[in-house]
């Protein structure tokens, strides 16, 4: 049994006939934990339905009222999923996955939430594949609670946190850094840190860069660090252009997540994105990202 929970919800599954999003990767991801008999069946904590007053810690009264009721209006459009029930409670059940996965991380190092990392979400529209910003609420929670007081999201998905970047532009005790592909989706806004990479960037300039970016953050002096851990940088992923292979995205995360064991630094961990062209590559990598959390967990406690 491990000493935390791994937050997972079965209603992370929803049926996308056709779409990129393969959202048949959480229960996959989770299955694999088992068979790996790196988790129990015991090791996991589902979150429920969040209030309406945790979500408005970051989301517009009107956007929230159009995603209960599932309409379709100029702040629902602009995502790419359908509004539906399924999809919006998904979203709603993320955010209270990654605020159970603070909690853990504040009792035991490491917070994992399978799930979550929904970046593009803004305070009043979605965007991408994200309708509500699951890491924006627990990072302002987390605030509000008293439970870190100088966060840093650290964002490794290969898109940058747009949504995330405009909610906290004002608030200086909140560091945001993003490492992504440059030149495709979303229109850039303004991190505290970006670092934008071309094309074809692979896995020695990828990890030199984001070695820098990690300085910074650690000269930040967070007290809690929430990272995206995106799979979409890979090379086979099929909306990018970054050509990190398997080594180096094991390379990626054991250099954020061991500068936070390092300086004892809880960490939230949400999936984000992931596309590969061979689903069992986006699920491998995922595992891999949990796997070397919980090492560090119990070599950490």
């Amino acid at each position: 049994m491990l000493s935390g929970k791994i937050i997972h919800s079965p209603n992370y599954r929803v049926s996308l006939e056709g779409h990129v999003v393969p959202t048949e990767k959480y229960d996959l991801i989770k299955e694999r934990l088992v068979q790996r008999k790196l988790a129990d069946d015991e090791d996991f904590l589902e979150p429920g339905l969040p209030s309406d007053e945790l979500i408005l810690l970051v989301h517009e009264r009107e956007y929230l009222e159009d995603l209960k009721a599932i309409r379709v209006t100029r702040r629902t459009w602009r995502s790419e999923l359908p509004v539906n029930t399924a999809i919006v409670h998904s979203a709603m059940y993320s955010v209270s996955g990654t605020v159970l996965a603070t909690e853990q991380a504040r009792q035991h190092r490491f917070g994992i939430h399978l799930g979550g990392g929904y970046h593009h979400a803004f305070p009043d529209h979605g965007e991408g594949f994200c309708y509500l910003n699951d890491v924006a609420i627990a990072v302002r929670d987390a605030l509000n609670r008293g439970i870190c007081r100088r966060p840093a999201v650290v964002d490794c998905d290969l898109h940058q946190g747009n949504g995330t970047a405009v909610i906290f532009a004002e608030d200086p005790r909140v560091m945001t850094f993003s490492i992504h592909q440059e030149d495709i989706y979303p229109l850039k806004e303004k991190s505290s840190l970006d670092i934008g990479l071309a094309a074809g960037t692979g896995d020695l300039d990828y990890l030199r860069q984001l070695e820098q970016g990690m300085d910074r953050v650690v000269r930040f002096k967070p007290d809690f660090i929430f990272y995206l851990a995106g799979t979409d940088p890979y090379k086979y992923d099929k909306l990018g252009g970054l050509l990190l292979t398997k080594k180096g995205m094991n390379q990626r995360d054991e250099l954020v997540l061991v500068e936070c064991a390092k300086r004892e630094i809880p960490c939230v961990i949400t999936l984000a994105g992931g596309y590969a062209i061979e689903l069992e590559d986006t699920v491998q990598l995922h595992t891999q990202t949990v796997a070397i959390a919980l090492s560090l967990q119990r070599s950490h406690p």
